[in-house]
This record gives structure tokens, C-alpha cells and sequence, in this order.
């Protein structure tokens, strides 16, 4: 294992009910070990305030047994000492880490603004999820400006999606490459092998993987199954182990899918599939990697279409398995090269790092003033009901304590 590159990965391996997330870091994980790199993926799962009881799902069985993470980081100063002691690179990728709605309250991690100046940093297949004019509705001027102050500091830039190409290109001025998903590079005996661990058999069966499910899928499900005399089992929302989840795609008839990773793990596994396009979670993702296998035309826009024809289309995966070991090679070669290259962009870095801690003052400033504000509500709101809902003998009972034990 080599020591002289320690990496980090920033992306959302956590992510609650999300097995695409938490592939897509198992894979570029297992990749840059494949490649002897050692690497950890960054435990920021406590410092980020949003994030939907991890505890209680399958991501954190699957952390335990196959993933390698750092500590929990808790605060800012966590990212910037911890983080650049025990690492020389930095990647950022793969998944949605560059869309709108990721980046609310993550811009500091996001953007790898905390990394020191002499360290590298790396967007690797990172997504923006949407095209440019998606993008640009729904990211705020001052998110993109700060944006396009981070990407000057990147030592290398690569997206998931061409549309990102495009963003990156024609919004922030800086140059990316097109990059396959990391669960198309790493070799597919990793998927193999936590396929052996799964504990339940999903053979002759349709499989509904459906994040946004609606009483029009249920009858589509019907009519299928008496089309093909097999049952549709649902697995989103199951908490099904990421082990079984990948059998269910292996092993089914076809698979009914509106999720980019649930498509992905069909292609992987040469399986024929249903998809039904989400454009509310981001739809150019759909069409860029179909784009780049020359499988076009493979989605439909609403479930409705099935009643009205054959949407299970014919791939001829011979043709699409070599596409896709080319793009992965590519991706491989270079990210080897980035790696092992010097670190660039040292002023750039620095005024990144300036920029972003006098944000985060800021942002501890009104944070605080924020609270003041609660503390003063909820006091006033205990003095409403102290003088208005107790009965006089506990408002008497509590007064007398407070004079015994001197509080005010």
C-alpha cells in the first residue's frame, strides 16, 4: 500500500436510503486500492446538521464492514487541521456534490475550500445533476461567485454528466473532462463478491426499484405482471442491505427503475430495464451516460408509457460492456496521472482559504445572534406560561426555591 499519497474522499457515502450514494464511495474507494493508493472517506456524517438519522439504516451495517472512513469531524477547524495532517490529495466526487441543493451549508466541505494551499484537490466524476439552465435557476448568484472562486483552485476538474462539462466551461471558466461513474470503473468483482453475502433470492421477478412512486405505478405493475406471470417486488424505501439490493438487480427478470443508480446497476449487470426519466432529481444524469454508451432513447417520460407499448428496449450489451471498459481505462489513466502530478494553483488556494474562513466567521456571528434571539423567545414564552397556566401553589412552590438556592 502506498503511503506517499494519502487520500481523502469527500461525497455521500451517509446519504439515509441511498444505495447509489453509498456504492458510488464504495467504488472509488475500492478503485484507488485496486490502484495501491491508500484513501479514507470523510466522516463528516455529524458535522452536517441535516443528515436523517444515520444510525437506524442499512449505510451505517455497510460503513462498518467495507467502508474505511476518518473520524468524525465536528467543526470547521476539524476539516482544516485533521484533514490536511493526514492527507496529501484531495478528492471531491463522485455523485450530486455539485448541485444547489448539496451545497446549502456545505460549501466550505463541498468546494474543498478547507484544503491547505501545498495540497491537492480533485473533482472526480463530481455532478451537478442538472444542465446549464437548471443550474443556473436553481443556484443563487452569490453560491455560483463563490463557485467559480473555489474551481481557479482545483488542480484538476472532472464531471459526470457532458452537461457538466458545459457548466463548468460556460458558467465558471474552467476546464473539465467527461468522466464515467466510479461504479462503471472499478472492476465488477467487488460487486460480485457482496453479492455472495446476500440472503435472499430475487430470481424470476420483476424488480421496482422507484424513489417517487405514485397509484400509476401500482397499475402498471399489475398489467406487467400479467403480461410476464411473475410478481414486481418493490425495493425502495425497504432498507433492504446494499448486498441484497444488488441481487435484486442481478438476479430479476427486468428491472422498473426512476433512479440514475438503479439504471447504472442494470447496465453493469446486463440486465434489460424500464426507466422512467426523474427530472426533479435530475435528468440530464439519464441522458449523459446513456449518451455516452450510444444506448439513446433508453428512458421514457412517464410510467403511463408502458400501457401504450413496449418499453422494455433491447440493448446489445456486447457493444456497450466495451464502451465501458474504454471510458473506464480512460478515467483510470487519468486519474493516476492527476495524482502523482505536483500540486498547482498555491495563490489561488490561499485566497480560497481566506475567502471562505471569513464566511464562516460570519456565518458563527449570525449563528450566534440566532440563538440569543431563541433563548430570549423560550424565556419569554416560560414567563407566559409560569404567570398565566400554573396554579398558585406550584407558582409558589418554585418561587420559594428560588430564593433558597439564590437563582434569578
Amino acid at each position: 500500500m502506498q503511503n506517499k499519497n494519502n487520500i481523502c474522499i469527500l461525497n455521500y457515502w451517509w446519504h439515509r436510503n441511498n444505495y447509489g450514494a453509498i456504492l458510488t464511495a464504495y467504488a472509488l474507494q475500492q478503485l484507488l486500492f485496486d490502484l495501491n493508493y491508500n484513501n479514507l472517506l470523510v466522516n463528516n456524517i455529524i458535522f452536517n446538521e441535516k443528515v436523517v438519522s444515520f444510525k437506524y439504516n442499512f449505510a451505517k451495517k455497510f460503513k462498518k464492514k467495507y467502508l474505511k472512513t476518518t473520524k468524525e469531524l465536528h467543526n470547521y477547524t476539524d476539516f482544516y487541521d485533521y484533514l490536511n495532517n493526514i492527507a496529501d490529495t484531495f478528492i471531491l466526487g463522485s455523485d450530486q456534490v455539485l448541485r444547489a441543493n448539496a451545497l446549502q451549508g456545505r460549501l466550505y466541505q463541498n468546494m474543498l475550500a478547507f484544503v491547505h494551499p501545498m495540497k491537492k484537490k480533485i473533482a472526480f466524476s463530481a455532478s451537478f445533476a442538472v444542465d446549464k439552465e437548471e443550474f443556473l435557476k436553481e443556484t443563487d448568484v452569490n453560491t455560483i461567485e463563490k463557485m467559480k472562486l473555489a474551481f481557479k483552485a482545483f488542480d484538476f476538474i472532472s464531471v459526470r454528466e457532458d452537461s457538466g462539462v458545459d457548466i463548468c466551461n460556460n458558467i465558471f471558466n474552467v476546464d473539465a473532462q467527461w468522466i464515467i461513474d466510479p461504479v462503471f470503473i472499478v472492476n465488477k468483482e467487488h460487486y460480485m463478491k457482496l453479492i455472495e453475502c446476500s440472503t435472499t433470492s430475487y430470481k424470476n421477478t420483476i424488480i421496482s426499484y422507484v424513489l417517487d412512486d405514485n397509484k400509476n405505478y401500482d397499475i402498471v405493475y399489475k398489467y406487467l405482471e400479467e403480461k410476464y406471470g411473475t410478481k414486481v417486488v418493490k425495493i425502495a424505501n425497504s432498507n433492504l442491505s446494499v448486498e441484497n439490493w444488488l441481487t435484486a438487480i442481478k438476479e430479476c427478470k427486468f428491472l422498473i427503475t426512476d433512479s440514475f443508480h438503479g439504471m447504472c446497476f442494470a447496465i453493469i449487470f446486463n440486465k434489460h430495464f424500464i426507466c422512467v426519466q426523474n427530472s426533479k432529481r435530475g435528468g440530464s444524469r439519464f441522458n449523459s451516460i446513456l449518451n455516452m454508451l450510444n444506448i439513446e432513447n433508453q428512458c421514457i417520460n412517464s410510467i403511463n408509457d408502458v400501457l401504450k407499448k413496449d418499453c422494455l428496449f433491447k440493448i446489445d450489451y456486447i457493444e456497450v460492456n466495451k464502451l465501458i471498459y474504454q471510458e473506464a481505462e480512460k478515467a483510470i489513466e487519468t486519474l493516476k496521472k492527476v495524482i502523482h502530478a505536483e500540486p498547482k494553483f498555491k495563490e489561488e488556494k490561499e485566497l480560497v482559504n481566506n475567502v471562505f474562513w471569513e464566511d464562516i466567521i460570519e456565518y458563527k456571528k449570525n449563528n450566534n445572534k440566532f440563538i440569543i434571539k431563541v433563548k430570549k423567545w423560550l424565556w419569554l414564552l416560560w414567563l407566559f406560561i409560569f404567570y398565566n397556566l400554573f396554579p398558585y401553589g406550584v407558582k409558589r412552590f418554585i418561587m420559594n426555591r428560588r430564593k433558597i438556592y439564590g437563582t434569578k
